[in-house]
C-alpha cells in the first residue's frame, strides 16, 4: 500500500510538471529576424504532418547527388525525436516531377487540420527546381490551400531563396527557410571527398539544432524553428569556411562559376522568412507521449521506494 501511495504522489507531481512545461505561456525573446518580445503558447494537442522530398539520382545530363538519401533521413530522425508519429511523415525519394510533388502537397492538405503543423522539406538541384519543376509557377497556389496556421517550408537546394520568395505574401502564418540566398550555391558532401559531413551541410546542422538543448536560447525547454535556424547558421558558415574552402580544389570549384566565398565575412547566407507571430515549436504533444512517461515515472517511484526501505 505504501508503494502505491508514494508512486501516485510522485507520478502526480511528475505529470503536473510535464503539463506545466507544455502548456505554459510566457514572455520570451524572439530570436528570429524580428527580434522583439512575444508571447508564446504551446498547445498540448498538436499533430505534425511532414512531406520529405529528396532526389539523389537524375536523368542523363544532370549530376547525381549520391548521398543515399541521408538528408531526408536526418529530417525523419529529428521529427521522430520530437515525438512525431511515423505515419505522419511522407517521404519520397527520386523521380521528383511536378505531378509527384503536387500530390505530396495534396497529402499535406488532406491530412492537416487548422492547429496542426505542416512541414515540407525538399533536397534537389536548384536548377531542377527552376527548369523542371517550375516551382515558382504553381507551388504558391498549392501551398495556399493548406488551412493550418503553422506552415514550414524548407528549401535545401542551390539558389534556395528564389523558391521561398513567391510565398512571402502568403497571408497565413508561416516560416520559410532557405539553405542559401538566391545567388548562392549550396554544398552537399560526398563520401569520396573524405570530409566529415556527408550530404547537405545545412541540413546536418539544422536537424541537430532542433534536438539540441544548447539551441534553446530563451530557456523555455523547447527549441523553436527560429532558434534552430539561428543556432545552426554560424555553424554552417564556420564549417564551409574552415573545412570545405580550406581545400584548394573545392574553393576553385566555386571560383570556376564566378563565386568567391573569401570575399565575404561568412558564406553561405541561409535565409529565414518568418511570418509566424510567435516562436514556432514543432514537437507533437499528445497522449502517446504522456502515457510512456506515466509508466516510466511509476516504475521509478516504485524502485526508489523499495531501495529506501530495503536499507
Amino acid at each position: 500500500m505504501k508503494i502505491i501511495i508514494v508512486s501516485i504522489i510522485i507520478v502526480a507531481l511528475f505529470l503536473t510538471s510535464i503539463a506545466h512545461a507544455v502548456t505554459k505561456i510566457s514572455n520570451v525573446k524572439d530570436f528570429s529576424v524580428k527580434g522583439n518580445l512575444v508571447e508564446t503558447t504551446y498547445n498540448t494537442s498538436v499533430d505534425g504532418w511532414a512531406v520529405l522530398l529528396e532526389m539523389n539520382e537524375f536523368p542523363e545530363g544532370w549530376s547525381d547527388l549520391p548521398v543515399e538519401f541521408i538528408n531526408s533521413e536526418r529530417m525523419r530522425i529529428a521529427l521522430f525525436s520530437l515525438g512525431w508519429q511515423s505515419e505522419h511523415v511522407y517521404t519520397i525519394h527520386d523521380n521528383l516531377t511536378i505531378s509527384v510533388v503536387q500530390e505530396a502537397v495534396e497529402w499535406l492538405v488532406n491530412n492537416t487540420d487548422h492547429d496542426d503543423i505542416a512541414l515540407l522539406y525538399i533536397f534537389t538541384h536548384g536548377m531542377w527546381m527552376r527548369n523542371v519543376l517550375h516551382w515558382n509557377d504553381w507551388f504558391p497556389t498549392e501551398w495556399g490551400k493548406l488551412n493550418t496556421s503553422k506552415k514550414v517550408l524548407i528549401i535545401d537546394t542551390c539558389l534556395a531563396e528564389e523558391f521561398i520568395e513567391p510565398i512571402k505574401n502568403d497571408p497565413t502564418p508561416h516560416i520559410s527557410l532557405a539553405c542559401c540566398s538566391a545567388d548562392e550555391v549550396s554544398w552537399a558532401g560526398l563520401e569520396e571527398e573524405e570530409l566529415p559531413i556527408i550530404g547537405s551541410v545545412w541540413n546536418y546542422y539544422f536537424t541537430n539544432a532542433l534536438c539540441n538543448s544548447s539551441a534553446d536560447f530563451n530557456g523555455d525547454g523547447f527549441v523553436s524553428i527560429e532558434e534552430a535556424f539561428n543556432f545552426s547558421t554560424p555553424l554552417v558558415q564556420r564549417y564551409m569556411n574552415e573545412t570545405v574552402f580550406a581545400v584548394p580544389e573545392f574553393l576553385q570549384s566555386y571560383h570556376d562559376i564566378g563565386i568567391y566565398p573569401e570575399d565575404y565575412d561568412a558564406y553561405p547566407h541561409p535565409v529565414m522568412d518568418d511570418r509566424y507571430p510567435y516562436q514556432l515549436v514543432i514537437p507533437e504533444f499528445s497522449s502517446i507521449i504522456i502515457m510512456p512517461l506515466f509508466m516510466i515515472s511509476t516504475l521509478l517511484a516504485v524502485i526508489a521506494f523499495r531501495r529506501k526501505h530495503s536499507k
